[in-house]
Parts: C-alpha cells; sequence; structure tokens
C-alpha cells in the first residue's frame, strides 16, 4: 500500500469505522479493484483463504530442511538433524543472525 496515502478525512473515517491501516492494506491485497477503489467478497476471501492454506502446507513440508549459501550460490541441501538444528541456531544467536 505505500503507493497509496490516507487523507485526513478518511483517517478519521477509517478511526470511527474500526479501520485499521494493516486492514487498508490487506483490502488492496486481496480486494477486487472496483470503479474507484477496492472492495473485499466473499469470493475474494475463499480465495486468499485457500491460498494461505496452500502456503502453510508447503511451509510445513519444510521444516527441517536446510540450504547452504556462498556467494548468492545454493552450494548443498540437505534436513537437518535435531542436535545440528540447535548447534545452527546457537551460532547464529550468537552471531546475531536471529532472533532469540
Amino acid at each position: 500500500m505505500s503507493a497509496l496515502t490516507i487523507t485526513k478525512h478518511a483517517a478519521v473515517r477509517m478511526s470511527q469505522r474500526g479501520i485499521l491501516l494493516k486492514d487498508a492494506e490487506l483490502i488492496t491485497l486481496i480486494g477486487t479493484e472496483v470503479t474507484d477503489g477496492y472492495l473485499v467478497r466473499e469470493k475474494d476471501y475463499r480465495e486468499a483463504e485457500h491460498t494461505l492454506k496452500r502456503m502453510l502446507q508447503q511451509f510445513r513440508r519444510l521444516v527441517g530442511k536446510r540450504l547452504v549459501v556462498k556467494s548468492g550460490q545454493i552450494v548443498t541441501a540437505y534436513h537437518s538433524s535435531g542436535a545440528h538444528k540447535r548447534e545452527l541456531l546457537r551460532r547464529a544467536r550468537d552471531s546475531n543472525l536471529c532472533d532469540p
């Protein structure tokens, strides 16, 4: 939604109607473009829900997989063991590469 700006009037109306800025971003993302803006239809919601469920299934399949990357190239890929995962995460945390 970076291309859109909000007028003072819109900010007041959104506040009165319980529409958050995050909601407006989602409306532009999943809604159907109409003459002067966007409208989220039931169909739009169902399509977004289906897409997210599919993505979650794909994400689940990736748990424990590891890519080794050097100079922007994938060098190898494998299933990481429990002990190895803990060691990788510990080193990343020590190097401030990931959240604790």
